[in-house]
């Protein structure tokens, strides 16, 4: 459940509230200490039956004697000795059964999704075919086909369940490989065999443990079935289905003799389900980017600074009926650790009033934010704090009074779209799911949808409107969430980093307008940044935090009077820190377009004829061969969407900056994708150090793909979360081969701690670390592969400024110590200026160069 009606607006977790702690530390031991004495009866049950399960014991049917203490059965055998020996062989063929199904099943799935086309088309129907039959007379014909015995039985189950296998297999793989960290395994040229073996199975695991879980109950059952009809083991074999089938007629003369078998299948079975619901095995998992971080925390501050004159406290939390959210001496606490992520917290959201929560990466806001709600992270555990949510004590109701609750009063928009967006419905059918909940009639849900995307500023054509997510830009995709959340009518909004897709322009106008229209209908807001500027004034209040704490809370104008001091990067940057810039960047008419490379445009500063060596704005002009990447004539299309790009050219030298800027959704992440082989572009030439590369990825060389690498856009995504960081940045070293094999780990380290990390961060996944430190990570692993070319696409778009400002730094070392031509996609301004270099903007489709930036 989700924090709304459906999972569009709300986090993928549970909506009933932060579940008890504690209860899975008693539920698992007693669980997995049941299945295991069933498993061990049962494997171990021939070598301790008293007597011999094939030979008759007595009169048929006999009742319990000291020598056979649960009777006799039909054949006189010894009901005790044949049901301790009867399920060796139901737990072995199952165990059998699931290893070969999910062999072929998770191959096939992970083959359909992978290739697409044909081969999907193919592996699908004849997945038709199988689930079309019915399972028993599958069973029933394969068995007779074979033969009565375990053979047929096998190969029967394994039939049955492929369909299902091969389907969930397949939907998943789809969504896994739309992440960042795979296409970026693309890009590098990993291979299938390893794309589907490093990138996506460790991302299966999860979801075919808590399958195979159930699975196994329905295999056995499937198996004792088949014995129970004759079809399986064969007398005198002992098998508890079998011994239930020749029983039946006896039951009222023995019933032990099918009661004994009966109740053990029937404990094995449900201490299966037992096991993997204590182990959580069927819980979502954590959501991606979003599992609290030991060092994200940072170091607990000895007290919160007194507020200066014009600040006001955060209120604590009261019944008033003003007070749309509340929580008062919040603390949550990471489960591995024991760390206190958030300590003491106490926040209130005044109805028809606008809190914007500000504060660097790590320092609590999510987690605290998503407290207010009544919901706790995987991962975390809440040691403290009382909520109110509508007056409504939270802490009292239950799993399915709390959803009501929030389903009729919440929306929550994630940071990270692709996450919260069903892949499968196009944009028309994610606005009218929502209204469809709501009970707006099917003849009105077309227009409010296309009223809704009006208000964000998105288009309402027939076309865009048949979109799917994968067809939208990321900035498209964050206004879309902010519509699908509008659209609810809630009386609480929670946008968590609801600008961090957009370029300024539309951040601006965005924040306004939804605030605006929140206004208007009296609706709450809380609004969660790292950027101040980018919502201050927008909001009433502002709240800062830091280090798990509220450090600051006031009106916008007192906070945005001078940055605090308290080193959360929450307020303005420094005088200096961002130079005035010239408005060129932001007006098309500002300059000459060249087409043919970077001539300088009239009116720039910079000096005619110099060279890579001068500078980083130099020698943009170099001819081609000597030119790391250029790019002529660059045509490209994004299915669905039409054509993005035309007559693109670039040139950038080894050393060289560019930075690309334009509006979202205009076409620069289209244009990375294209020079990488990701997409295919229509026309034009991508050529590196002269050499024209294929379109494809596929279809260039090793060495191609080695020299130009992408560090994509989003931290949370670019990272495999299964991986720790060595693998993560080794295996560019071990894929080329750069260095031998005992040398892997020694310059891997190196790596690390060039990007500003420590040894002590490889042997964390992605969720220990912070967003900054998650950059980091990426740019050390496509450091690792020792390009020539660096393609960054909105590197600091996460982060909050002070880590964004260390990000960029470290880009202007690799470029003056290594030489690395560096292409930068970005909608910020503090972005253009730091790296330095030329600058060219995507408008129309068509790449316009403007003049030159200074570094500072």
């Amino acid at each position: 459940m989700t924090l709304v009606s459906t999972p569009v607006t709300g986090p993928p977790a549970p909506a009933g509230g932060p579940p008890p702690p504690a209860a899975p530390a008693r539920r698992r031991p007693v669980a997995a200490i049941l299945f295991g004495v069933l498993v061990a009866l049962t494997l171990c049950g021939p070598w301790l039956a008293p007597k011999d399960p094939r030979v008759g014991a007595g009169m048929p049917y006999a009742p319990s004697s000291a020598d056979t203490p649960l009777g006799t059965d039909h054949l006189g055998a010894d009901v005790l000795s044949r049901v301790l020996s009867g399920g060796r062989t139901l737990i072995l063929l199952s165990v059998a059964v699931l290893l070969v199904a999910y062999l072929i099943g998770v191959t096939a799935g992970m083959v359909a999704a992978y290739r697409g086309g044909w081969t999907a088309t193919l592996i699908l129907r004849c997945a038709d075919v199988l689930m079309g039959l019915p399972p028993l007379v599958l069973i029933a014909v394969i068995a007779t086909g074979t033969g009565p015995g375990l053979l047929g039985v096998a190969i029967s189950v394994v039939a049955v369940m492929l369909p299902d296998i091969t389907r969930i297999v397949r939907a998943t793989t789809t969504q896994i490989l739309a992440h960042d960290y795979v296409e970026v395994a693309l890009a590098r040229g990993e291979s299938t065999a390893a794309i589907l073996a490093r990138e996506v199975f460790p991302n299966l695991v999860r979801t075919l443990a808590a399958d195979a879980s159930v699975r196994f109950a329905g295999t056995a059952y499937a198996v004792a079935t088949a014995g129970f009809l004759g079809l399986g083991a064969q007398p005198p074999t002992p098998d508890w289905g079998l011994m239930i089938m020749e029983n039946q007629g006896g039951l009222t003369l023995q019933p032990m003799a099918v009661l004994a078998p009966a109740g053990l299948l029937l404990a094995l079975l449900l201490t299966v389900g037992r096991l993997s619901d204590s182990l959580g095995l069927a819980a979502p998992a954590a959501r991606r980017g979003r599992a609290p971080a030991p060092k994200d925390a940072g170091p607990a501050p000895q007290a919160a600074p007194a507020a200066e004159a014009g600040d006001a406290p955060a209120q604590p939390p009261g019944d008033a009926p003003d007070t749309a959210a509340a929580v008062r001496g919040l603390r949550l606490r990471a489960s591995a650790t024991g760390l206190e992520i958030v300590r003491g917290v106490d926040l209130t959201v005044p109805a028809a009033t606008v809190v914007a929560l500000i504060g660097d990466s790590g320092s609590g806001k999510t987690s605290t934010a998503l407290a207010l709600l009544g919901h706790t992270n995987p991962g975390l555990e809440r040691t403290a704090g009382a909520t109110r949510l509508f007056g409504t004590a939270l802490d009292g109701l239950g799993r399915r009074e709390l959803a009501r609750l929030r389903a009729r009063s919440v929306a929550y928009v994630a940071q990270d779209p692709r996450t919260s967006l069903p892949g499968n419905l196009k944009v028309a059918d994610q606005i009218g799911e929502q209204l469809r909940a709501l009970g707006v009639p099917a003849g009105e849900r077309l227009e409010r949808a296309r009223t809704a995307l009006r208000r964000v500023a998105l288009p309402d054509d027939p076309g865009f409107l048949a979109r799917k997510p994968h067809q939208l830009s990321g900035g498209q995709l964050q206004r879309l969430s902010i519509a699908v959340a509008l659209a609810r009518e809630p009386r609480l909004l929670v946008l968590d980093e609801p600008t961090s897709a957009l370029d300024p322009e539309n951040t601006a106008r965005l924040v306004m307008e939804v605030v605006g229209l929140c206004r208007t209908s009296g609706t709450a807001v809380l609004l969660i940044s790292h950027d101040l500027d980018a919502v201050a004034r927008a909001a009433d209040t502002v709240v800062v935090m830091g280090g798990g704490r509220i450090l600051r809370a006031g009106h916008p104008d007192a906070l945005l009077a001078g940055a605090p001091a308290d080193g959360s990067g929450a307020g303005r940057p420094e005088p200096g820190d961002v130079p005035d810039t010239a408005d060129a960047y932001d007006e098309p008419d500002a300059y000459d377009e060249q087409p043919g490379g970077y001539d300088e445009p009239e009116g720039s500063d910079e000096p005619e004829g110099s060279d890579a060596a001068d500078g980083p704005g130099a020698a943009d002009g170099a001819a081609d061969g000597a030119a790391p990447l250029s790019v002529v004539g660059l045509c490209a299309e994004r299915p669905g969407a039409g054509r993005i790009l035309a007559d693109v050219s670039l040139t950038v030298p080894a050393g060289g900056r560019l930075c690309v800027v334009g509006t979202s959704g205009s076409g620069k992440s289209t244009l990375l994708r294209a020079i990488t082989g990701l997409l295919t572009p229509g026309a034009g030439e991508v050529r590196l150090a002269g050499e024209v590369l294929a379109g494809p990825v596929g279809r260039r060389s090793p060495l191609q793909r080695r020299l130009l690498q992408l560090v994509p856009q989003n931290p949370y995504d670019s990272l495999n979360p299964r991986q720790t960081v060595a693998r993560i940045v080794g295996r560019p070293l071990r894929q080329f081969g750069l260095v031998p094999a005992d040398r892997v780990e020694a310059e891997t380290l190196a790596l690390v701690e060039r990007v500003g990390l420590r040894a002590e961060h490889l042997t964390r996944r992605p969720a220990a670390l912070s967003g900054g430190e998650r950059q980091r990570v990426a740019l050390a692993r496509a450091l690792a592969a020792r390009p020539d070319v660096l393609l960054c696409d909105e590197i600091t778009s996460a982060l909050d400024r002070t880590t964004a400002l260390a990000v960029l730094g470290l880009l202007d070392e690799l470029c003056r110590d290594l030489g690395v031509a560096l292409v930068v996609v970005t909608h910020d301004r503090l972005v253009v200026e730091r790296i330095g270099g030329r600058v060219a903007r995507v408008a129309d489709g068509r790449l316009r160069h403007l003049p030159a930036a200074r570094a500072v």
